[in-house]
């Protein structure tokens, strides 16, 4: 069996993926299921496949500054929703601060954090803990 599922979206609004398909790479051959949606997604359809694919980890990808505000829209959704599961925030414009600030306290609970990921080779430790519970 994989050794989880993650969801990986470049938000709305934008078209950058090279992280994302890094990211998504390196998880795959970690042995985890990636869905990945691709680039320009809705709320609504990362959302959805979240709740379709059953992931245990949803990666939210965006390169440029109003991907940052999307998402933020999308972890409001997310908590509305009444979605569990733990978000990582990736790419450039991102950082641990704004994710701290901004997009975490929309939706982040002990047990399903919002984590900024600084690059791709972190993301396998990252998700590993987040599924597995270690710290």
């Amino acid at each position: 069996p994989p050794a989880g599922k993650v969801l990986m979206a470049t938000v709305k609004g934008d078209v950058h993926d090279i992280g994302k398909n890094i990211v998504a790479v390196v998880l795959g051959c970690n042995n985890f299921k990636v869905y990945d949606i691709g680039v320009m997604c809705s709320c609504d359809s990362i959302l959805e496949a979240a709740k379709k694919y059953k992931v245990d980890v949803v990666g939210l990808s965006g390169l440029i500054t109003p991907s940052l505000d999307e998402m933020i829209f999308v972890a409001k959704e997310f908590e509305k929703a009444g979605l569990t599961m733990p978000i990582l925030i990736g790419g450039a414009t991102t950082s641990k601060m704004h994710t701290a600030v901004k997009i975490s306290p929309q939706y982040f609970t002990p047990e399903h954090p919002v984590i900024h990921v600084l690059d791709a080779s972190r993301s396998v430790g990252v998700v590993s803990s987040l599924i597995l519970g270690d710290e």
